[in-house]
């Protein structure tokens, strides 16, 4: 199931009209209870569009972090490490605000501006993000 929402935000990723069908795609996939179990495909789904927007925080984010010390982090943490994105490494950020685990979340911004397959754009946003 929750592949074929995902294949319709593909469908939409940079539209005008994606954040209405992010929203609901993001609704139906809570209505179908999946839990824990789809944060791992809605990574892979931004990490194959690493400079879209999908808002601030986005229905993405407000579903993810539902899951927030029950195993987001490492799932998001291996995102990260595989394809860092503009609203991943941002995602990153949030929870390095938090104050748990900073040395973690430093050191894999500074593993982020080392690789060479990584987005000037995305390499800034880690830029600032460890200038705070």
């Amino acid at each position: 199931m929750i592949e074929d929402f995902i294949k319709e935000m593909e469908e939409r990723i940079d539209r005008d009209d994606f954040e209405e069908v992010q929203e609901k795609c993001l609704y139906q996939i809570e209505k179908e209870n999946v839990g824990i179990s789809a944060v791992e495909p809605l990574l892979l789904f931004m990490e194959r569009h690493p400079l879209s927007d999908f808002g601030m925080p986005g229905a993405i984010v407000h579903y993810v972090e539902q899951f927030y010390k029950k195993g987001y982090e490492d799932l998001l943490i291996a995102s990260v490490t595989r394809r860092p994105t503009l609203h991943t490494v941002w995602m990153i950020n949030r929870i390095k605000n938090a104050g748990e685990n900073v040395d973690l979340y430093k050191g894999l911004f500074h593993q982020i501006l080392e690789k060479q397959d990584v987005e000037e754009e995305i390499k800034n946003s880690v830029k600032e993000f460890l200038s705070k």
